[in-house]
């Protein structure tokens, strides 16, 4: 069974969580989408637990171009032998696959078909309700807030030079969830800099492990995003340490707000230590991973000299050596670091070091 996903902001990212978390590689992809052969994940969990996609769906059907009566004759079969009794719910989001001209012509009639559907769908007495947006695509929060996939179905069209792929979305981003863990905590400290649960989530997936079996560290971890995301991936326990306080005040906090939502929430400790100095309140070969977001430095003023940046990156580096090898008896043999370091941009091109060489 062919699987489509649309992907989040950072495709390649996106598409790099997918491969770790299912072992799968797409057949073909474009821009914001990939298409995977033969994936046998459960769709909608597959869905909740990566933080890198918006939509989740099978691919149904296939045409060799835009014909608009084989479509809409398509479609209403399906709705008709899919939909729950009551008012049908429905709507389509076009999407480019390689064919420019192909896609413009299919957006352009994609409300004219909508109309149509609706129309064959009150002749043979089921009421119907087409949903549209401003947007050649429906969004997640369109999808949800009009409850599509309860009460009939969203359409993509995936066109491409060949063909066009049909796609039945069957799980959607659960956007409320994502937004009250960012804005909803009672924790946010913008000044320091607010990593997004979705790309924690993604940090989390992408260091590869078995979460039921892990203790995650954070060893920068702020207002405790990341240990919050590995909380709910079911991590084992988490430790948590930050050179300032109030980060770890504010990680305490977030974390019991997390519990009591009613979500799970394992054992954790939490230390007001510097990476740097940590190492002594844990204990030897306890780490499973190391997820975390780092020090990113001083922020530029976007006047600095190419020397500037230069010593700015090799301050950082030399930071994050003293810091991991400090951690490293701490980690087991095998322990996964996933770290997200800083990256420069000068003259246009990027500027960073070698994350690798920081043990």
């Amino acid at each position: 069974m062919q699987i489509f996903t649309i992907l989040g902001s950072h495709p390649t990212l996106s598409l790099s969580e997918i491969a770790v978390v299912t072992g799968q590689k797409p057949s073909a992809t474009h821009h914001d989408v990939a298409i995977f052969d033969d994936m046998s994940e459960n769709l909608e969990a597959l869905n909740a637990k990566l933080g890198g996609i918006q939509k989740i769906g099978v691919i149904i059907g296939a045409m060799p171009s835009w014909n608009h009566a084989d479509l809409a004759a398509f479609l209403v079969n399906d709705l008709l032998t899919e939909s729950a009794e009551g008012k049908i719910h429905f709507g389509t989001s076009v999407y480019n696959f390689g064919n420019n001209s192909g896609t413009e012509r299919a957006r352009r009639d994609a409300s004219k078909l909508g109309m149509e559907i609706k129309s064959e769908l009150q002749a043979a007495n089921h009421p119907a309700r087409y949903v549209i947006s401003s947007s050649p695509t429906l969004s997640s929060v369109v999808i949800t807030k009009n409850h599509l996939l309860e009460r009939g179905a969203e359409y993509c069209f995936f066109v491409g030079t060949t063909e066009i792929l049909i796609g039945k979305t069957v799980a959607v981003q659960d956007v409320d969830a994502w937004a009250g863990r960012d804005f909803g905590r009672p924790r946010r400290n913008a000044k320091q800099g607010m990593l997004p649960p979705k790309l924690a989530r993604m940090m989390v997936n992408l260091a590869g492990i078995d979460t039921a079996q892990s203790t995650v560290f954070d060893p920068f971890c702020g207002s405790g995003t990341i240990l919050m995301e590995a909380a709910l991936l079911g991590a084992k326990s988490l430790i948590g340490s930050d050179i300032n306080a109030e980060a770890t005040a504010d990680t305490k906090e977030n974390l019991e707000w997390v519990r009591n939502q009613g979500m799970p929430m394992p054992s954790f400790q939490l230390f007001p230590n510097s990476a740097q100095t940590v190492s002594e309140h844990l204990k030897p070969h306890s780490i499973d991973a190391v997820v975390t977001e780092t020090y990113l430095g001083r922020p530029r003023k976007g006047t600095e000299t190419h020397r500037e940046v230069d010593d700015a990156i090799a301050y950082v580096a030399n930071l994050y050596h003293e810091a991991f090898s400090a951690l490293l008896p701490s980690l087991k043999p095998g322990a996964t670091l996933l770290i997200a370091a800083p990256v420069h941009t000068f003259d246009g091109k990027d500027i960073a070091f070698d994350a690798r060489t920081i043990l």
